[in-house]
């Protein structure tokens, strides 16, 4: 059985776009708590695999494409 994306616990990089200003950010964060934010994907993808290995959890990407959430290996 494939693992399912738990927002409530799991480690997830999220898209972020500000309207009307500034390039898109990526936020990383563990269940409800935003950790951290980066300028660029494979820099948030680095500290989301980082964090994840930390709490042992996995990490999700909930890219500009939407839903489903893609697992960061």
């Amino acid at each position: 059985m494939a693992l399912q994306p738990d927002e409530d616990h799991d480690v997830m990089v999220h898209h972020f776009r500000q309207l009307g200003a500034g390039p898109p950010t990526w936020t990383i964060s563990l269940g409800d708590e935003i950790l951290s934010e980066r300028m660029t994907l494979e820099s948030a993808i680095e500290l989301a695999r980082d964090i994840a290995l930390m709490h042992s959890r996995p990490a999700w990407l909930l890219d500009e494409t939407g839903y489903p959430l893609k697992p960061i290996d």
